[in-house]
């Protein structure tokens, strides 16, 4: 490669790079304005890249002491579509385990319950000028539960999808990154169903999560 060559090489890289940086352009420089930053473009009203627009976190869930001992984690991707809608998905494990008494008051191993789940969501910032971050949620879950008799050895499995509607408010501490809680209600949900139970519990599915 010549001089000229070169010239020209690092001519387009600086270009480019100087370019990029314009695009990537930190939103919250608004926040110098008095104003909140912006989810989806520069203050120039450039769009921001895929990867400045994605969120990522997720919440401890199921978590209990005692008998039952139960414990689950949920990680989530969410990408901001607009400046209000974001759209994720998500996944769910908990495990639990319930303990029998025997006779000598000794307590042992009776089920353990590994609960597989995965989801997908959209949440609407729908009166942003009366009430900001709040937003229509709603979502799919599928999930699936194996179970296990720890004094039989015998195993079983089942699966539940669930369509979820509610509500999400998001404390932002951040522009990708909030603290948010979550009500929903299980459209699917059957009060018949020992399924539907052992999953949720009740219809109404309360979440703390991190994104």
């Amino acid at each position: 490669m010549n001089y000229i060559q070169k010239l020209l090489f690092i001519t387009a890289l600086l270009s480019s790079s100087i370019a990029f940086g314009q695009l990537t352009e930190d939103p919250d420089d608004r926040r110098d304005q008095g104003k909140d930053p912006l989810r989806t473009q520069t203050p120039e009203g450039r769009p921001l890249p895929f990867g400045q627009r994605l969120r990522f976190g997720g919440g401890i869930n199921g978590f209990r002491f005692g008998n039952p001992f139960s414990l689950g984690i949920s990680p989530v991707v969410a990408y901001q579509a607009t400046e209000r809608i974001i759209v994720g998905v998500g996944g769910t494990y908990t495990y639990t385990r319930y303990k029998g008494y025997t006779n000598t008051g000794a307590t042992v191993p009776l089920q353990t319950y590994n609960q597989y789940g995965v989801r997908g969501f959209v949440m609407y910032e729908f009166i942003p000028s009366i009430l900001p971050n709040l937003y229509l949620h709603g979502e799919v879950e599928n999930s699936t539960i194996a179970v296990k008799y720890d004094q039989t050895g015998q195993t079983s499995s089942a699966g539940l999808t669930s369509p979820l509607v509610g509500v999400t408010y998001s404390q932002p501490i951040s522009r990708r990154f909030g603290v948010n809680l979550t009500a929903l209600y299980n459209l699917n949900y059957n009060d018949n169903s020992g399924l539907a139970r052992t999953i949720y519990g009740s219809p109404f599915v309360l979440r703390l999560s991190f994104f």
